[in-house]
């Protein structure tokens, strides 16, 4: 395939790219330190190399992407000292939406809600992590979508794009689904009964507890051989 953009091209192909590459970061089929090699991509896309080209450009810009010189481009890998503070940041953020939401949310999305927060029930009480993950996922951008804050959604996903291989990995740990389905709950009933203070507080706890949770990923990424996912592991 050329280089060259075609009738059949528009720029929004590579913005389909960039949602593409997102979600798979999202939902851990690209991880940190995999590498991302422009015609690969281009064939897997069934699409000319310009609007990956553009897609890997604006992905690096919004520090998703990284190059390694030789080694060429990379999903960005992050330091411990980072990923600390970055699960700071993100339990500032959704505290804030979930305190938003207990003020703004639409009766459509109060019944949304319920049905994210049983189906991360449902998937804990059968063990079964993927369709936890999955569902922990809708729970949290329901609430974000909840706060009627653009800016705030925006920052979230950037965010949470980052994050979310460490925290997928949490996730995993024995107990953090069982332990995750009350923390769920005490948000949610702040929010649907309107109470703004108690919602950013649960949901601030929720979020902290995850970033404790740490401790264990570390643990796990030493014994079992995964350091790529951190850029400092002694």
């Amino acid at each position: 395939m050329n280089g060259s953009m075609t009738p059949e091209e528009p720029e929004s192909l590579s913005a389909g790219v960039v949602t593409r590459l997102e979600e798979e970061i999202l939902k851990g089929i690209r991880r940190p330190g995999d590498k991302l090699d422009e015609r690969q991509l281009a064939e897997q896309f069934g699409m000319s190399r310009t609007p990956v080209r553009e897609a890997l450009q604006r992905l690096a810009a919004s520090g998703l992407v990284v190059s390694r010189g030789r080694q060429g481009l990379q999903v960005s890998q992050m330091s411990l000292a980072d990923l600390l503070d970055a699960f700071g940041v993100v339990a500032e953020l959704e505290a804030f939406a979930s305190s938003q939401a207990a003020r703004r949310i639409q009766p459509e999305q109060r019944t949304r809600l319920q049905a994210a927060h049983r189906a991360c029930a449902e998937a804990a009480r059968a063990e079964d992590a993927e369709a936890f993950y999955a569902a922990n996922l809708d729970f949290h951008e329901l609430i974000a979508a909840a706060s009627h804050n653009r800016i705030l959604q925006d920052e979230l996903r950037r965010l949470t794009l980052k994050i979310s291989p460490y925290r997928r990995t949490i996730t995993y740990q024995p107990g953090r689904m069982h332990s995750s389905i009350p923390e769920h709950e005490r948000v949610m009933e702040a929010i649907l009964r309107g109470d703004g203070v108690q919602a950013a507080q649960m949901m601030r706890s929720h979020v902290t507890l995850l970033g404790e949770g740490l401790s264990d990923l570390l643990h796990f990424l030493r014994t079992s051989g995964q350091h790529g996912l951190l850029t400092e592991i002694s």
